[in-house]
């Protein structure tokens, strides 16, 4: 009976001895599933703890990890293009064209996902690894597929460094030997590639995304008055690629009088390069919401001016 009463003791002492001694530290999130809509945002992640770190991140699509750019919170960048890890506090940046994300920690126990707007055209899908002495954790992070946009207006100004360059190009040159002294037709805006072209430029990421598929043709300059940009009935198509076709100066005819024995003749024509700022205005297909893209437009076409020179 003694004995019983004494291996009674000590299972109520381990027990007590157990109880008494402090749990391991749980990483317990507010939220370990996050789901962003595809124009991006912001979530907070709390967490009762702080001894924790983010031990790596991967994209579930192919569980690869991701590399990018490890900032402190004086943000000084103390790593380029590696694999995102972080120990203490600091920023993780993963910054694509068509989407990306932002991971701060400035404090021991709050983490802030930021997600730039998807414009990949499929679903966005990453995990967040967590992990403390005798745990882990993972948080799994989601963006939709965007519903796109739709073009609503676009609209000129003469910005900052916008301006008109005028330079002579090389034309037409005829060389001839006649018996005697003659009138010619001359193309004097000729020669090779007398063509007017154009393009859209912005260093907005998706500037050229949500209206590739749509060909969306838009009025184009035809003069600036008063800083003023007037437009012609020319249409051509918002794109990031130049677009040239042969000039209708082309077509224009110069009647010379060539006299008797050996002659040259050349032409040079004036080209005008302009640079003019544009206001792209697009309206949201899921919210309605407006997005504005700003950038330039480039502009290189004859002037209609020219020069003959007799050689």
């Amino acid at each position: 009976m003694k004995k019983i009463f004494l291996s009674y003791l000590t299972v109520v002492c381990l027990l007590l001895s157990c109880t008494d001694q402090p749990e391991d530290p749980v990483i317990s999130p507010s939220q370990d599933q996050i789901e962003v809509e595809a124009e991006g945002g912001v979530q907070q992640v709390e967490f009762t703890s702080q001894d924790w770190h983010i031990d790596k991140i991967e994209n579930v699509q192919g569980d690869t990890r991701i590399f990018g750019d490890i900032f402190n919170l004086q943000d000084e960048k103390t790593g380029e293009n590696i694999l995102l890890q972080l120990e203490n506090e600091g920023r993780l940046e993963a910054i694509w064209p068509n989407k990306g994300f932002v991971v701060v920690r400035d404090t021991g126990n709050t983490l802030q996902i930021q997600l730039e707007e998807n414009s990949s055209g499929e679903p966005f899908e990453f995990r967040i690894f967590l992990s403390s002495p005798k745990a882990t954790k993972t948080i799994r992070v989601s963006q939709k597929v965007s519903q796109g946009y739709s073009f609503k207006q676009l609209r000129y100004y003469v910005g900052e460094g916008d301006a008109d360059s005028l330079y002579w190009k090389k034309g037409s040159s005829i060389k001839m030997d006649l018996p005697y002294s003659q009138e010619i037709e001359f193309t004097p805006i000729g020669g090779i590639d007398p063509t007017s072209s154009y393009l859209f430029s912005s260093d907005t990421p998706d500037a050229f995304v949500w209206l590739k598929s749509d060909s969306i043709a838009v009025r184009l300059p035809a003069h600036i008055q008063d800083q003023e940009v007037l437009l012609g009935e020319e249409e051509g198509i918002y794109t990031e690629y130049t677009q040239s076709e042969i000039s209708d100066w082309t077509a224009l005819k110069e009647k010379i009088t060539v006299p008797a024995g050996t002659s040259q003749f050349r032409s040079e024509y004036e080209m005008r390069r302009r640079i003019l700022s544009y206001r792209l205005l697009l309206t949201n297909n899921r919210t309605g919401d407006e997005k504005a893209i700003e950038g330039k437009l480039i502009q290189i076409a004859p002037t209609g001016d020219y020069r003959i020179i007799s050689e």
